[in-house]
This record gives structure tokens, sequence and C-alpha cells, in this order.
């Protein structure tokens, strides 16, 4: 029957398909792939020796600049006071102030100071405001 020829010559080509190593059916070469170009552990082994380098980092400023760290405490913050603080007379304390600069370059009699009694009596007295 020619029907028969037919399909035994298909069946005789599936099997020579199939007996040779070299040719692909159309179902294996849809499901090729490439190799991995990157080794699954790779990005966790990144991840750690970043992880491991930022650590190190943060060990070492905290190991050789103590103080970078650690702020000073302020001190105690008083209250803030209810009304804002203005000057009444900006003039007169201005004037106050320079008259008691004044009186702090000038001496006990009144007179001015040569730089070396200035000097002396800083030494009499330390640095600091006029005692």
């Amino acid at each position: 029957m020619p029907g028969d020829h037919l399909s035994s010559a298909g069946t005789e080509a599936r099997i020579a398909d199939q007996s040779r190593p070299d040719t692909e059916t159309s179902s294996e070469a849809a499901t090729q792939y490439e190799p991995l170009d990157v080794p699954p552990l790779l990005p966790f082994w990144l991840a750690l020796l970043l992880a491991a380098f930022i650590g190190g980092v943060l060990l070492t400023i905290e190991l050789g600049y103590p103080l970078a760290l650690h702020q000073e405490s302020p001190g105690p913050l008083g209250p803030l006071p209810t009304t804002p603080r203005l000057q009444a007379a900006p003039t007169r304390d201005l004037q106050r102030y320079e008259a008691a600069k004044q009186a702090e370059l000038a001496g006990r009699d009144g007179t001015l100071l040569s730089i070396d009694a200035a000097m002396r009596v800083t030494v009499q007295q330390g640095w600091g405001p006029p005692k």
C-alpha cells in the first residue's frame, strides 16, 4: 500500500535522526541555554566583601579617632525667655561699654598706662578681666 510505504519511511527517518548524535530536534534546539557568565555565589561573596570593608572603615574610625563619633555635651540648656530680648537704649549701652573699656585702659590714677606698666599689671593679676 502506498500509505504504508510513507508511514514506514517517516518512521525510518525519525529513527535515523535519533541514532545520529550530531543532529538536534526542534524541541532540543529551543531548550538550549548559554552557560552562566557569573558563578552563583559571586554576588554573595561580593556583598560580603563590601560589608566587611564598610565595617572595617567604621572600626578604624572608632579606634583611630575616638572623639570623631562622640560629641561633647554642650552643657545644660536653660529655658528660652518668653519674650525677645531687645536693647531698650542701644546708644546709652554703647556709651557705658566704651566708658568701662576706657576705665580698664586708664591706670589707677586716671592716666593711661604705658605698655610696660600694663604688662606688669597683667603679670600681677593674671590673664582675664581686671580684678
